[in-house]
């Protein structure tokens, strides 16, 4: 028995997304379509306290992917809990039970979704990084945490109930090409405790892939449909995955580069999709020119991000250019207080706080 599964990363509507014939023919084959579901629907809940954007979409977007044929949605993510818990209710409430993976309380969040076709049990769990909901201890209703202690135990024990175990992680470093480091260990870590698949998403980017032990790894899809933020070519480019299953195996797996255009969504042609994935998997080897890219990395985001982060959260700034100046006497005389949640940003969650070590070893010499 032969079947075809497609996941695609992050989706944000404002506007109604429209299939090309070609693209609608490979999602006409699938027994399966999944996506990431990066923001609440809008009509409930009240903006939380956070950095970073606030997002939420259209009413009826649920609809709107439905239509398209999508029938799972990995909704752990750093947005799906910006109109707090409920604003997410009011999103759950709009899909069926056995359609979302990765949220709701504890139990829902950290569960398992078992699907069974044609005998077949396929296995479905969804995590996210470290954010502003996420289920680490302090809240009942979020996001399931990559990092939980619980999260290796559980992996194992829902391996032993399924025939083929699919883990979606939300993380990594936005807007670069490749995964750091840490997220690659931990991505093995995850097959090395029962997953079969790893998929990933959240960098806005297409990422390459590797296998390990014989087991894909695909650390970023991109962006499927993300209205707002911004509108580049980077953003509106992703990857859509196609796993062939045969008998319970996995027998295939195919990444089609996908670009929006306006809200036109078409594909890419095999050779440009081929030479474009071969790019950012060859940029994880070898090992040496790999890490001297990623270091690189961490300090130019240094020097353009993290320094002014730092520095905003106690009312400081990192330069002295005019601008920086003005800025700095703007917030002492309306805001002198500490930005709590800047700190929590920079400290608590993963991907920021792991760049940061990253670039201060590169910068004191110690690598």
């Amino acid at each position: 028995m032969r079947h075809k599964l497609l996941f695609v990363g992050d989706i944000v509507l404002e506007t109604e997304p429209v299939l090309s014939p070609a693209l609608r023919r490979i999602f006409d084959e699938q027994t399966i379509r999944c996506c990431n579901l990066e923001a609440p629907l809008r009509g409930k809940g009240y903006p939380i306290a956070k950095t970073g954007p606030v997002l939420n979409q259209r009413n009826d977007a649920v609809h709107l992917l439905q239509t398209l044929g999508f029938s799972l949605f990995a909704m752990a993510n750093n947005h799906i809990y910006d109109y707090g818990e409920e604003g997410l209710n009011h999103t759950l409430a709009a899909l069926a039970k056995d359609s979302t993976i990765g949220v709701g309380n504890q139990a829902q969040a950290y569960g398992l979704l078992i699907k069974t076709i044609d005998g077949v049990r396929y296995g479905f769990v969804a995590y996210g990084e470290n954010g502003y909901g996420a289920l680490e201890g302090e809240k009942e209703v979020g996001y399931a945490w990559i990092n939980h202690p619980r999260v290796r135990a559980d992996i194992a024990d829902y391996k032993t109930q399924v025939d083929l175990l699919i883990v979606q992680v939300h993380a990594g470093v936005e807007m670069i090409d490749v995964p750091i480091p840490e997220w690659r260990n931990r991505y093995r870590e995850l097959i090395d405790s029962g997953a079969d698949v790893v998929i990933g998403h959240h960098p806005h980017m297409v990422q390459g892939m590797e296998y390990h032990h014989n087991k894909p790894i695909f650390y970023s899809l991109g962006n499927f449909y993300f209205d707002g933020i911004a509108d580049t070519k980077s953003w509106n480019t992703g990857a859509m995955l196609e796993l062939e299953v045969e008998n319970g195996q996995l027998a295939g797996c195919h990444l089609h580069i996908v670009e929006k255009t306006g809200n036109d969504l078409h594909l890419h042609t095999p050779a440009a999709s081929q030479q474009l994935l071969d790019r950012l998997s060859q940029r994880l080897t070898p090992e040496a020119d790999y890490l001297a890219y990623v270091d690189q990395i961490a300090v130019d985001q240094w020097h353009k991000y993290h320094a002014k982060y730092y520095a905003k959260a106690f009312n400081g700034f990192p330069d002295y250019s005019l601008r920086a100046l003005l800025k700095h006497l703007k917030r002492l005389v309306f805001h002198r207080k500490t930005d709590y949640n800047l700190l929590w940003h920079n400290l608590k969650i993963e991907s920021n706080l792991w760049i940061v070590q990253r670039a201060m070893q590169r910068l004191l010499g110690k690598k």
